[in-house]
């Protein structure tokens, strides 16, 4: 789907179109889901904070001013959500650390899968990294773009991708 058209259809749901609502919910599912999982490192809460973003989308959206930056809204909805989540595990201390992780995959009988290597990977970055990565990879931004949402300037942002993709690696080549 080209940029007109997902501009129409948000023009569209802007105005109460459900369905045209749904294509985009459609359209952008999966980048979201990564990212919330990356984010919040594989957590069962995943689903529940990809509801409150689409529900908070779907309130919001006759308030959006450019609809053009509709995937960049909708990710900087989602991006908060999980900064807030992340947030209720810290201050809770409940939220699975690597030691249960690290038991389960140390086992001889545990299938190999470069998913949970991955996601192990990025839990060793920092939230930052992490976002960087996320929005980069999943929600394919460039650097500018990632750069404008984090208001930061475009040569840190790369930094910090170098950094993390090195960070990754390394702990990848160690297992």
């Amino acid at each position: 789907m080209n940029s007109d058209e997902i501009t129409a259809y948000v023009l569209l749901a802007r105005n109460g179109d459900e369905a045209a609502f749904c294509k985009l919910y459609e359209l952008y599912y999966k980048d979201m889901y990564h990212y919330a999982y990356y984010m919040l490192n594989g957590s069962e809460d995943i689903e529940d904070i990809i509801s409150e973003t689409v529900l908070d989308a779907f309130t919001g959206i006759k308030n959006l001013k450019h609809p053009e930056k509709f995937k960049a809204w909708i990710f900087k909805i989602l991006q908060t959500k999980c900064k807030r989540q992340i947030a209720v595990y810290v201050s809770n201390r409940t939220n699975l650390e690597d030691e249960s992780a690290s038991e389960i995959l140390r086992q001889e009988d545990t299938p190999y899968d470069i998913r949970v290597d991955l996601q192990r990977a990025m839990s060793k970055l920092s939230e930052l990294e992490r976002n960087v990565i996320s929005l980069m990879v999943f929600g394919g931004y460039n650097s500018r773009e990632v750069a404008k949402l984090l208001k930061s300037r475009e040569g840190t942002i790369r930094s910090i991708k170098s950094r993390a993709f090195d960070k990754m690696s390394q702990y990848l080549a160690e297992y």
